[in-house]
């Protein structure tokens, strides 16, 4: 039997945030296309579908209304089924909120559709109870039945629309999730209140380097292989970084995959200094269909976006970050694209055998973006002004900061630039290092007023 899960296959819509004061929403906007996805429930067969948000970092957003777009004949709605699942592995994972028999408060006709017999309405739904939900990303399912038991579906978006999410995904009777590759996203408003935190959010100079490339003419096989190319932090900079952003070439796309941060040994990834497991990507936008030498088929360009659960702090420095995508069924084609333009001064890499021996790309680069925030670790004016100095040095146990200022919060790295220690609490302005081993450390003393200095301490 033939299972009809989309009406008329259509393609990308504009997922945003918008906030006013406390009150806020997560929002996909029609492009009248008159499309959409079944979400048919209450008779012989259970469809629905999936379409994601995130909640920002620092925020809380507090859930209470639900508002989408169906395309549906004169039958009303008679009720909705909602589940709101957190993100696992890329994927729809676990139920955290669910709503049953929801009947709609309001159903009022958005536009006429093209096709017959069916317009496009908007369906309005406050949630019995709200439910707040912390940063990370979500996943909203909806059913629908109509009173006359015929067909509804989820209004999506055409493919030439620059979206902020992932792709959608689609859900048979108790069949697993399908999808993440069709280039569409569906039509809702989230609306609810958002709140601060009070997490203490990356400060600084906005900072982006990589190797740019848009003639999408080629890339490295990604699948059961290791790929990394190298980066640069700045002499006398301290990089926060929070995103990271490929170029990709695919049919099928990239579910999650494992993101490693090496040290460069000898220009090639070394040791590593942090990794990612198996982290979803948080964005992904279509940039068309192209051909590819010696491939029978037309592949789709893909630029994939992740964001850490916490920054990475870097020092100076160079560094490798090395990708190892999962493989997934309906895969094909899985390709990280690659540019002959000059990148961050060598080549990139490839691994066969898990990062233990790696093999360059003579010529080519991978096309990639790495963002965040840089800070001075030599001081600022007012630093200099009152002066900071730290001792013993050499330290057995305690190290002593000296300075006029409240100090904010202290920060220690090893070599490899990754922070060991954060102190936020300090007495006395000493800062206790006799937990760590013995060798080089750079301590970082923030001041309440935002400077700060960096210190070379060795433990003995």
């Amino acid at each position: 039997m033939k299972r009809n899960l989309l009406f008329v296959l259509a393609l990308s819509g504009f997922l945003g945030f918008a906030q006013t004061g406390a009150d806020c929403n997560y929002s996909v906007s029609s492009d009248r296309t008159s499309n959409g996805e079944n979400i048919t429930t209450g008779g012989s067969f259970d469809y629905s579908a999936a379409t994601d948000f995130d909640v920002a970092p620092g925020k809380i957003f507090t859930a209470k209304k639900l508002t989408f777009n169906v395309l549906k004949g004169t039958s009303p709605v008679s009720y909705v089924d909602v589940n709101i699942l957190k993100e696992t592995q890329g994927m729809p994972g676990d139920v955290i909120q669910t709503f049953t028999n929801l009947v709609p408060v309001a159903q009022e006709l958005s536009y006429t559709s093209t096709v017959e017999d069916s317009d496009v309405y908007k369906i309005s739904l406050d949630f019995p109870a709200s439910f707040d939900l912390p940063k990370g990303k979500y996943y909203i399912q909806l059913k629908a039945a109509l009173a006359d038991g015929t067909s509804v579906f989820w209004e999506i978006n055409k493919e030439t629309t620059r979206k902020l999410g992932r792709f959608d995904f689609t859900k048979f009777d108790s069949d697993p999730w399908f999808g993440g590759f069709s280039y569409y996203d569906h039509v809702f408003e989230l609306i609810g209140n958002c709140n601060d935190t009070g997490e203490e959010q990356p400060a600084g100079s906005s900072f982006t380097t990589g190797n740019p490339g848009n003639a999408h003419e080629g890339g490295v096989h990604m699948i059961w292989t290791s790929l990394a190319d190298d980066f640069v932090v700045p002499d006398g900079q301290k990089l926060t970084f929070t995103k990271f952003k490929i170029s990709t070439l695919q049919l099928g796309n990239i579910k999650y995959a494992t993101i490693n941060i090496r040290r460069s040994e000898n220009d090639l990834p070394g040791e590593i200094l942090h990794t990612f497991e198996n982290v979803g990507p948080t964005t992904e936008n279509f940039f068309g269909y192209h051909p590819v030498a010696g491939f029978p088929l037309d592949v789709v360009a893909a630029d994939v976006e992740f964001d850490w659960s916490q920054p990475v702090e870097l020092l100076p420095g160079r560094y490798f970050i090395e990708i190892i995508a999962a493989p997934f069924p309906f895969t094909d084609y899985q390709r990280w694209e690659v540019t002959p333009n000059s990148g961050a001064d060598l080549d990139s890499v490839i691994s066969f055998d898990g990062g233990e021996t790696w093999e360059s790309n003579p010529g080519f680069n991978y096309v990639f973006e790495i963002s965040g925030f840089t800070n001075s670790i030599l001081g600022v004016s007012d630093v200099n002004k009152n002066p900071v100095s730290v001792f013993p040095n050499p330290v057995s146990d305690i190290l002593n900061v000296n300075t006029e200022k409240s100090i904010h919060r202290v920060i220690i790295y090893n070599p490899a630039g990754q922070a060991v220690k954060t102190i936020t609490e300090l007495q006395d302005h000493k800062v206790d290092m006799s937990g760590l081993a013995k060798g080089v450390y750079f301590v970082n003393a923030i001041m309440e007023n935002g400077g700060s200095k960096t210190f070379k301490v060795i433990k003995k």
